[in-house]
Parts: structure tokens; sequence; C-alpha cells
């Protein structure tokens, strides 16, 4: 199985993609189920085939990103040395994905330094992406200029400007 939409195996060679691809498996579910819940242990790292996914966060259930495009990626914290889901996956309309093992995934990715850079190159340009979009929102809530962020991007507190 190849996805021509994935950003994130741009540029890997096709043999490592189908490696990678042999260790993933094809599951489908229904609307309403969540794949995983924020604080849980983080152990697969998805593709998206078809459907609709909503990422929510924090207590109050904020979506903060939505995946509804074929070959998008998610659950990435699983292959960053997070022990834990920073947000909540779940299915918006039924969805099919393809969902690779934390370890297997990681197996592949030492057997090959050279594959395993530009994975991580890519992962990096498409959480830079997913940031980029969390900026255009939260601009579009707060004027920059009075947003205290405290060096993280998230804004803490809006201030009054003198």
């Amino acid at each position: 199985m190849y996805f021509k939409q994935v950003d994130i195996l741009s540029g890997l060679d096709k043999e490592f993609i189908k490696k990678m691809m042999d260790i993933g498996t094809r599951s489908s579910f229904a609307a309403g189920t969540f794949l995983f819940r924020q604080g849980d242990s983080a152990e697969h790292f998805y593709i998206l085939t078809k459907g609709h996914i909503k990422l929510i966060s924090g207590q109050g259930g904020q979506t903060v990103h939505t995946i509804n495009h074929g070959g998008e990626a998610f659950g990435w914290s699983s292959l960053t040395g997070s022990e834990m889901y920073t947000a909540s996956a779940q299915c918006i309309e039924p969805v099919t994905l393809t969902i690779f093992d934390r370890d297997k995934m990681n197996l592949v990715l030492t057997s090959d330094p050279v594959n395993a850079f530009k994975f991580y190159k890519n992962l990096a340009a498409t959480l830079g992406n997913r940031l980029v979009c969390s900026y255009d929102l939260m601009s579009s809530f707060a004027s920059a200029d009075s947003t205290q962020t405290y060096g993280t991007g998230q804004a803490q507190e809006t201030v009054e400007l003198v």
C-alpha cells in the first residue's frame, strides 16, 4: 500500500516505505469512536485513509486540529519519546486508518538511519505546519501584540498594552 498524499513519506526510498507499510494494520472505526484519549499510553501512530477525526485537548474538550484528508498523519507522540498522547482523537464519521505499532515502527526506523532522518524531518515539517495553523487560529481570537505566551506559543492570558 502506498499513500500518494502523505507528506511524512515524501523523499523516502520505496523499499523503506514498503517495510513501513508491511507493519501497518488497516482498520475501520465507527463515528463517535475514540482512538485514544489525552493521557493514554502513546503506543500507535496513524495515517488516515478516509474519514474525519478531531483532535481534542484540555478539560474543556476544545478541538485543536481536524484530520480529514487521506494521508494525514497523527498520533506522533508515539514516535517522539512521549509516554502519552497529548490530545484525544475522536472519529467524527466512519474512518479507515493504517495503524503503526510504536515498537515495530522504531525497529524499522533504527534499521535505516538515512530514511529515518528523512522521516523525522518530514514529521518536524508536519508538526511545524500544525503549529502555524494553531498560531493562525489563536490570532483570530486575540491580538498577538496584546497576548503573553511565556515562550510556549500558547496564549496564557491577555494583557492590556499601555
